[in-house]
């Protein structure tokens, strides 16, 4: 039991050290940063991947193609970069990306960087989780703002009508139909600007990834791209 426990703690300090393999061009327009944030060890007994890294860098490839196409934003394919939560790196990038936040297990000086990026008028997205793993998030961001609270975004929220207009937010997840129904959360600031969306019962990135491989459903899939397009540009002109 004990090598058991050591062995543990080695594969989650190893874990840490990941850092992004792919280096921005210089001229893009927009990067889109995905977060590395602490977990705790709970990951290990379910993935073989560490869960902030799920659907990379695929999901940030086709969204990146799309968000060229669409809008004309000049955003290279490889346009993408992680960046750890503890790192001043994260200032940087008005918008984050976050994958499996049921798994935050965030330190302290993690907590003070993501104080001070939000408060500096960032854009965050938390996507990839289910059932009780809001309960986590509400929790971690609870440290992070304690005076603000999640709440569930209707489908008359202008997120929904920034670029594409939403009709409706009802979508079937990439998995578990009929075990899960996809939830939209906002957080607002202290002025009331929403800073960021939570997709609970739901994995953007898991319809990013397939879809161009034959292997999504077509309609839920090209909801899901709306939807990312629709939280870039609010983010961005919010």
């Amino acid at each position: 039991m004990k090598k058991l426990a050591v062995l543990i703690l080695l594969c989650a300090a190893f874990a840490s050290l990941a850092i992004s393999d792919a280096t921005p061009p210089k001229d893009s327009q927009f990067i889109f940063a995905r977060v590395q944030f602490t977990m705790g060890a709970r990951w290990l007994w379910s993935f073989q991947e560490e869960p902030w890294h799920h659907d990379y860098p695929f999901s940030e490839d086709f969204v990146l193609t799309i968000l060229r196409e669409v809008t004309g934003i000049h955003a290279p394919g490889d346009s993408y970069k992680i960046v750890q939560l503890d790192s001043d790196e994260i200032f940087k990038y008005p918008f984050l990306y976050f994958s499996e936040p049921g798994f935050m297990e965030l330190k302290a000086k993690e907590v003070t960087n993501l104080r001070e990026w939000f408060n500096r008028g960032g854009f965050a997205v938390f996507d990839d989780f289910r059932m009780r793993d809001m309960d986590n998030l509400r929790r971690q961001m609870h440290d992070v703002l304690p005076d603000r609270a999640f709440f569930r975004l209707t489908q008359d929220h202008p997120i929904f009508n920034t670029f594409y207009q939403i009709d409706s937010i009802e979508m079937d997840p990439p998995y578990y139909q009929g075990q899960m129904v996809p939830e939209f959360w906002g957080l607002n600031d202290k002025d009331g600007r929403l800073i960021a969306v939570a997709n609970h019962n739901n994995d953007l990135g898991e319809f990013f990834e397939w879809v161009d491989k034959g292997e999504m459903p077509f309609q839920p899939a090209a909801k899901a791209t709306r939807l990312m397009v629709n939280y870039l540009i609010y983010g961005l002109a919010h």
